[in-house]
This record gives C-alpha cells, sequence and structure tokens, in this order.
C-alpha cells in the first residue's frame, strides 16, 4: 500500500516501471481514492475555491481560466460558484464551499455584506479578492483601479475636443466595479472645467445600449460623447447609431470598457479599456500556491494595471 500511496501522490520515489503497473491496476480495479480521508489526515483538500458573478461573462471566464492553470499545475482543483450579483447567494455559497474546506477562496470585487467580510475573516484560509482594488482588503487583493481606468478614458474623449459627454451606466446589478467607473466619470467631471456631463442608466445588454442612444439622440443637448460602463452596452450602442446612419465618432463618439473580442471586430471598432483577465488569474492562483507553501511575505496589494486601447469609435 506504501507504494501506491507514493504513485497516487505523486511522488518522484517511484519506478517508471513501477508507477505504470500500479496505474493500470488502478484503472482495471476502477479504484477511486477516498480524497477526504487523504484530506483530514494532511489538513488539505486540494481544492481552492472561486465565486464569480455569473458564469457567461467572458471577464469571469477568463479570469478564473488563468487560475485554473496554475492550480491545475500544481494538483489543485477548482471549485466555482456563481453569485448572480446577489450578497445573500454569495453568502450561501460561501458557507456552503467553507462547509467543504477548501484550502483558499477567491471572490470577485472588494465589496462585500459586512456577513461576507465576517465570514471570510474568521475562515483562516486565504482569501484572494479580485478586479479591483482597496485599501482595506479582507486579506489580499488582486485587480485593478476601475476608478482610474474610468478617468483615463473620460480624459481621453476630452482630449479628442468633446465637452459634452454622457456616461451610461447600468439600471441593476451594482457593483464595485460599476459604482467605481461612474464616480471616476464624476470626479472628472467636478476638476475639468468646460466638461459637461451627465448620467443614463439601462440595462447591461445590447438593447439597454441601443435604448441609451436613442435618449441621447432625444436629448436637446447636442451630447457629443458617450462613455458606456462595459462593452455589451457600447456595442449596443454602436449598432443603434449604424441603424439610424449616425456617423461615429463624427457625430457621437463612443467607448465601452473591458475589450472583449467583439470591441476590435466591430465597425467601427470600439475604443476601450484592456485588462489582462488571464493574467489577474494567474496572479491571484500564485499568490494562494505560495501562501499554501509557508510564503507568507507577500504584498497584499497587487495592481496588475489596465490599458486605453483607442479605436475608431473615436479616432477622428
Amino acid at each position: 500500500m506504501g507504494t501506491v500511496s507514493r504513485v497516487l501522490n505523486g511522488s518522484v520515489n517511484v519506478s517508471a516501471d513501477t508507477r505504470q503497473k500500479v496505474t493500470a491496476a488502478i484503472a482495471e480495479l476502477g479504484y477511486v481514492p477516498n480524497l477526504v480521508a487523504r484530506s483530514l489526515a494532511a489538513n488539505r483538500t486540494g481544492l481552492i475555491a472561486a465565486i464569480i458573478p455569473a458564469i457567461g461573462y467572458t471577464q469571469h471566464s477568463e479570469v478564473i481560466q488563468g487560475m485554473a492553470d496554475v492550480l491545475h499545475a500544481h494538483g489543485m482543483n477548482l471549485m466555482i460558484g456563481a453569485s448572480g450579483y446577489s450578497d445573500e447567494v454569495e453568502l450561501q455559497i460561501i458557507d456552503a464551499f467553507l462547509a467543504r474546506r477548501p484550502d483558499a477562496i477567491y471572490v470577485t470585487g472588494v465589496r462585500h455584506s459586512e456577513a461576507i467580510r465576517s465570514t471570510l475573516e474568521r475562515s483562516g484560509i486565504p482569501v484572494i479578492e479580485g478586479s479591483n482594488l482597496t485599501n482595506n482588503p479582507i486579506d489580499t487583493v488582486v485587480g485593478y483601479s476601475n476608478f482610474d481606468a474610468s478617468v483615463e478614458l473620460t480624459r481621453l474623449l476630452i482630449d479628442r475636443g468633446h465637452r459634452r459627454i454622457w456616461h451610461v451606466t447600468g439600471a441593476k446589478d451594482f457593483n464595485d466595479r460599476i459604482d467605481d467607473r461612474l464616480a471616476g466619470f464624476h470626479w472628472l467631471a467636478s476638476t475639468c472645467n468646460g466638461f459637461e456631463a451627465d448620467v443614463i442608466r439601462c440595462e447591461n445588454s445590447f438593447e439597454g445600449g441601443a435604448e441609451a442612444v436613442r435618449q441621447t439622440l432625444a436629448s436637446v443637448d447636442k451630447v457629443e460623447a458617450m462613455c458606456f460602463a462595459t462593452d455589451v452596452m457600447a456595442v449596443g450602442g454602436l449598432l443603434e447609431c449604424q441603424r439610424r446612419g449616425v456617423d461615429v465618432p463624427g457625430r457621437l463618439a463612443i467607448t465601452g470598457f473591458d475589450d472583449l473580442t467583439i470591441a476590435a471586430s466591430i465597425n467601427p471598432s470600439l475604443t476601450t479599456v484592456k485588462v489582462d483577465r488571464v493574467g489577474l488569474g494567474r496572479k491571484a492562483a500564485e499568490i494562494i500556491v505560495d501562501r499554501l507553501q509557508g510564503n507568507n511575505q507577500l504584498p497584499h496589494i497587487v495592481d496588475v494595471g489596465f490599458e486605453i486601447i483607442e479605436r475608431q469609435s473615436t479616432r477622428q
């Protein structure tokens, strides 16, 4: 049994011939190791929990892909839960995951209910918050400043000569990332002379973006640029401009946020904010691995940065 155990644990102290024979016997018998017993003995499960708002959004799946690449290479596996932007559901998932004794947990965003924050602080395992930044992380945060990204993106519109700019944000599913993008826009509007600003709220969908454009074109104000909080809404806005024969960027400049694949493919191509989300996921996982290997001398705030990608929708 000692040899079998060494094979199952990936020990290098087993000859190739012996490893092949043990592996063949395991396959023939259909043996499944008792991971619960093993985890109790080692005080490790090899499971890492990750909670994202929604499964279908590329920006979240890319983070998960980056984490999986690193964790799988170290013999660890991911448990993934989707909160649906609900604090209540997120807490239920956290409780369910913690009952399964994960070795670490990743949560999206940095704004949590008191109950969630308290539960994570008491968990006794590494907690990684991602996709935004905060000066007061529960444990460690790996992300980028949505506030700063929004400021730089809006400043680009001002530098292109636009003075009447509307920011388009979500009508629901509020989260710290979207809120910080709006806050960055408001901050720049309050500090930049001659910059007229307003805000439209709509559904985070193609149709929501289209409706925002319809409201803008119906306004008595001659809006010159629209700064959408997501690429999804921005693409919806671009498509509505095409249907109405509105010149982008000549009549109306448009920006998005996230640099989804469609942003570079649509015509005109979309100016947006790019974040290496796979790299973000990899960094989060690398920190988890380092922590579990006993390295506690790691930074608690990791800024992966962002890049403003200017394309045809703002370039005259």
